[in-house]
C-alpha cells in the first residue's frame, strides 16, 4: 500500500512540476508557405509589443544626420524622402483613444471612439502620432 501511494505522490510531483511552463505559453496556428503549397503549423505565440517610436517624414531642408532615406510614391512616380524616429506622444491620463472594425449594413467602417474615465464616447480619430483629434 505504501508503495502504490509512493508511485502516486511521484506521478502527482512529475504533473505539477511539468506543468507550469506548458501552461504559460500560448500557442497560435501560423500558415507558412514555401513557394508552391501552404502548411499549417502550430508555434509558440509572441507577446505584441507596441514600438516607441514611429518613422515621420521629413522636409527637404530639415534633414538631419541619422535620417533614413526612403521612396515615397505620388501618382505613377516615387520620389526620394528622408525619414526620422519620432517618440510617440503620451495620451492624456483618463482619456484612451482607439477603433474598432464595426458592421453598418452590408459594409464594414472603422469606427473610432475615446474612453474618457470609463465613459466611451464617439471620436473623429487619430493622426499618424496616435494622437487623439477630439483633444485639438
Amino acid at each position: 500500500m505504501l508503495r502504490k501511494l509512493m508511485g502516486v505522490f511521484g506521478v502527482a510531483a512529475l504533473l505539477a512540476a511539468f506543468a507550469g511552463p506548458a501552461v504559460a505559453q500560448e500557442k497560435e496556428w501560423v500558415w507558412k508557405s514555401d513557394g508552391k503549397r501552404y502548411t499549417r503549423t502550430e508555434e509558440f505565440a509572441k507577446p505584441f509589443v507596441m514600438p516607441a517610436t514611429y518613422l515621420k517624414e521629413v522636409a527637404a531642408g530639415e534633414q538631419k544626420e541619422g535620417d533614413i532615406q526612403g521612396l515615397k510614391y505620388t501618382g505613377k512616380r516615387t520620389e526620394v524622402v528622408f525619414f526620422r524616429e519620432v517618440p510617440f506622444a503620451e495620451p492624456a491620463k483618463g482619456h484612451e483613444c482607439t477603433w474598432r472594425m464595426a458592421y453598418q449594413k452590408k459594409s464594414m467602417l472603422k469606427e473610432h471612439f475615446c474612453l474618457m474615465n470609463g465613459a466611451e464616447k464617439p471620436c473623429p480619430g487619430m493622426n499618424a502620432a496616435g494622437e487623439c483629434l477630439a483633444n485639438k
